[in-house]
């Protein structure tokens, strides 16, 4: 399988002097963790939710309503690219050692699309190995009474895209994303006066944050599972369930590690 087999011809892409809110909702519509950002007709860089999250909340944003803030604000240059030549393990092994949600791909100066964890994952998407051989069995968890601001302390510290959700006995309820706990701290800021932020974002909770039917499968399922559910439903993960207790998560990044441990070069 070829790199340009799998990037995404027609990538969206926004200027980078529209509203912030506007690429949240492109992001949001193709069920994306990052878009491509353009200039003067070129594309320059990329938003994620990862840069946004970080900035979002912090003490120098919060007198500002989420209405006036730019994409190019909180976009990023390229850490790295990618051409037609590149293979599918080297640009697995770039996404991974440069925490990277999408790379451009080019020809000279011809942009010719974008390859996104989610592309990448498809090479895979037919593997019958066992979930257990990969998945990640440390992994972050808060409870549905924990606020939303502890949620996001942990994703950015961990770098996981979703945080299993549990309750007081430790039973699998849902999961917070990156993009569901962005959307919900935008709204925040959005509609809650400046001068009530402060005591009111400790109201926030993760009940009002997770999504409760978030996509999950059995220990016994394959990495195919994982990664056909990714693709359906548009998430970044999934997590891994015995009964009613959730022993681990599968991300992007033990796929992308996958490709690159079993990959030989030249694919």
């Amino acid at each position: 399988m070829k790199l340009t087999d799998i990037a995404t011809k027609d990538a969206p892409a926004l200027n980078k002097n529209r509203p912030l809110l506007d690429a949240l909702d492109l992001m949001d519509k193709q069920g994306l963790e990052s878009i491509c950002v353009s200039d003067d007709g070129k594309i320059v860089g990329y938003l994620s939710y990862a840069d946004i999250l970080t900035k979002i909340g912090t003490q120098r944003l919060r007198a500002v309503s989420p209405g006036s803030l730019y994409i190019s604000g909180f976009m990023s240059s390229f850490p790295a690219t990618v051409s037609n030549d590149t293979s599918v393990r080297k640009a697995a092994k770039l996404m991974l050692e440069l925490n990277a949600d999408l790379l451009p791909m080019f020809y000279g100066d011809m942009f010719l699309g974008a390859v996104y964890r989610s592309s990448l994952v498809k090479a895979v998407q037919d593997r019958e190995v066992d979930t257990a051989q990969l998945m990640r069995r440390k992994f972050p968890s808060v409870r549905s009474s924990d606020r939303a601001i502890h949620a996001r302390k942990l994703i950015l510290e961990s770098g996981t895209p979703v945080i299993p959700v549990l309750n007081d006995d430790g039973r699998y309820l849902g999961a917070v994303t990156r993009g569901a706990l962005l959307k919900a701290l935008v709204d925040f800021h959005m509609y809650v006066p400046e001068k009530h932020q402060k005591a009111r974002i400790r109201q926030l909770s993760i009940s009002n944050v997770m999504k409760v039917d978030y996509p999950s499968i059995g220990e016994e399922s394959t990495l195919g599972d994982a990664v056909r559910k990714i693709l359906a439903e548009r998430c970044p993960g999934v997590v891994v369930v015995n009964g009613l207790s959730p022993v681990g998560i599968v991300t992007t990044d033990e796929i992308l590690a996958f490709i690159v441990n079993t990959f030989p070069e030249e694919q």
